[in-house]
């Protein structure tokens, strides 16, 4: 069985941008007709491989979002929203929503930040357009940079629910997850300026 992982995405764009994102979201919510995965594949891309039960292909999943099942697991509005994925970050789906919403805003930023459910890895992703030097490039290029980390180790998995210390020890190992996954956004902002890699290039 996979692993479930949960992202939480911030798109910073200007009031279109947040328009478009927060429909596409009111689109998953609103079918009450297909699975959460096709809710959530269809609502974002406009060509969908389904089998005749209408399921998500699993090939197209992975050469679309980057994971083998992607859906919404909740959302708090102006741009931001968390999803739940199988094993990995489905990084490609985040560039295909950078894709989405640079003709809107050609300086959108997509920020990431994700946690495995055993905490191994939990990460980062920043995705932003830079500037080329015009002979190479005539305009800007979406660029991915990916900050991740497998050190994190759950203090609770040994303790039983109702230890005297179980719920202090879980609200301090979730600040530092938390802490630890600004740290990683904050290389993943400075890295995609000097180190990020244009989409094509990039190898997951």
């Amino acid at each position: 069985m996979a692993n479930n992982l949960k992202s939480c995405v911030l798109v910073k764009g200007n009031e279109e941008v947040v328009k478009l994102i927060d429909s596409m979201i009111d689109k998953v919510r609103d079918n009450e007709s297909d699975s959460s995965v096709t809710a959530f594949a269809t609502a974002f891309y406009d060509e969908v491989d389904l089998d005749e039960d209408r399921g998500v292909m699993n090939t197209w999943s992975y050469e679309n979002l980057g994971s083998k099942w992607t859906t919404l697991y909740d959302a708090t509005g102006e741009g931001e929203f968390l999803i739940e994925s199988a094993w990995y970050p489905p990084k490609k789906f985040f560039m295909h929503l950078y894709n989405l919403c640079f003709p809107l805003d050609n300086d959108v930023v997509i920020e990431v930040t994700y946690e495995d459910e055993t905490y191994s890895p939990v990460g980062a992703v920043v995705i932003k357009g830079i500037e080329y030097d015009p002979e190479d490039y005539d305009e800007k290029q979406g660029n991915i940079w990916v900050e991740e980390d497998n050190s994190l180790e759950d203090p609770t998995v040994d303790k039983d629910w109702d230890d005297e210390d179980y719920d202090q020890v879980q609200m301090e190992f979730s600040e530092s997850v938390y802490e630890k996954q600004q740290e990683l956004l904050d290389k993943c902002r400075k890295l995609v300026e000097t180190d990020g890699m244009m989409f094509h290039e990039y190898q997951d």
